[in-house]
C-alpha cells in the first residue's frame, strides 16, 4: 500500500509537518487566533518535505529507496554549463527583469534594503553570497524543500507522466505548499497575488525538470538552483514591502515563463527519452 501510494503519501507528509507550523502563524498574524507553537515544529516545518521523503522513502523501499534518494546529492558529474545555468540563470533573469522595467519606465529598486540576516552588515559582498550560498543549499530552502521535491516527488512523477505533465503536478502542489506562509502579514510572499505566485512557480517548476534530467537527476544541482535564487532575491530584492509596485516581479515571472516555454519547444522530445536514465 505504501508503495502504490507513494506520492500521495509523501505529499500529505510534507503538507502537515509544514502547514502544523505555518497555518496557525497565518492565522496568528490576522488576528484570528492566538495559538501558541511549539519551537520544535519550526524546525519540522522547515525540513517537512525533506523529513517526508526520507519517511517514505524507507517504508516503502528500505535501504535501498534511502541510497537511492541521498544518492542524487552526489551526482556532482555534469557539464560545467548546468553548474553555470544553476548558479547564474537566477541572477540573470532578476537583471533583466530590473533592465525590462527601467527601459519601460519604471522605478529603479532600492537596493539598501537588501537582506542579510547573517553577520554584519558591512561583510564584502563575496563572502555574503558564499554564507547565503551555503545557508539556503542545507537551510529549510534548499535541503528542507528539494530532498522532498526534487529528490524523491520528481522522480516518481517521472514514472508515471510526462516531463511537463510531471512539471506541472509537482509545481502546482509546491506552489499550493507554500500558500499559508504568503497568507502570514508581513511574509516575504504576503505582497504577491497568489494566482501570479501559483503561475511563476508552474513556469520555474518546467526549468527545474529541464535542470534535473539534463544533469542525470542530480539533486546536487537542483539544490544549488534554488539556492541561488534565494540568495539573487535577498542580494537583489525585487518585491516592495507594500503591494504597490510589483513590475520588476511580474517581469520575473514573464521571463520564467519565457524560458519554460523555451525549453518544452526545444527539448521536451529530448527529455522525454532522456528521463528513462534519470
Amino acid at each position: 500500500m505504501i508503495k502504490k501510494y507513494a506520492l500521495v503519501i509523501f505529499f500529505a507528509l510534507a503538507y502537515v509537518f509544514t502547514w502544523s507550523n505555518w497555518l496557525p502563524q497565518a492565522l496568528n498574524s490576522r488576528g484570528v487566533t492566538s495559538i501558541q507553537v511549539p519551537g520544535f515544529l519550526t524546525l519540522l516545518a522547515g525540513y517537512g518535505p525533506a523529513l517526508a521523503a526520507i519517511i517514505v522513502a524507507s517504508l516503502a523501499h528500505g535501504r535501498q529507496g534511502l541510497r537511492e534518494l541521498f544518492g542524487r546529492l552526489f551526482r556532482w558529474q555534469v557539464g560545467i554549463q548546468w553548474y553555470l545555468i544553476a548558479l547564474f540563470l537566477p541572477v540573470l533573469i532578476t537583471l533583466l527583469a530590473i533592465t525590462l522595467n527601467n527601459l519601460t519606465g519604471g522605478a529603479t529598486p532600492d537596493f539598501s534594503v537588501a537582506g542579510f540576516p547573517f553577520g554584519p552588515a558591512e561583510t564584502p559582498l563575496w563572502q555574503k553570497i558564499l554564507i547565503l550560498l551555503l545557508v539556503f543549499t542545507l537551510g529549510f530552502d534548499g535541503l528542507g524543500e528539494e530532498l522532498g521535491w526534487r529528490g524523491f516527488a520528481l522522480p516518481k512523477l517521472l514514472e508515471r507522466y510526462s516531463p511537463l505533465v510531471s512539471s506541472l503536478i509537482l509545481g502546482a502542489l509546491w506552489a499550493v505548499w507554500h500558500f499559508p506562509y504568503a497568507l502570514s502579514e508581513g511574509s516575504f510572499l504576503s505582497v504577491v497575488p497568489l494566482h501570479w505566485f501559483f503561475i511563476n512557480l508552474l513556469a520555474v517548476s518546467i526549468i527545474y525538470t529541464w535542470i534535473f534530467i539534463n544533469t542525470n537527476g542530480s539533486l546536487l544541482l537542483a539544490l544549488l538552483f534554488h539556492a541561488a535564487g534565494n540568495v539573487t532575491s535577498n542580494l537583489l530584492p525585487i518585491l516592495p514591502p507594500a503591494a504597490s509596485d510589483l513590475r520588476i516581479y511580474y517581469f520575473t515571472i514573464a521571463i520564467n515563463c519565457a524560458i519554460a516555454l523555451g525549453t518544452l519547444f526545444l527539448s521536451m522530445r529530448k527529455l522525454e527519452v532522456q528521463k528513462q536514465a534519470v
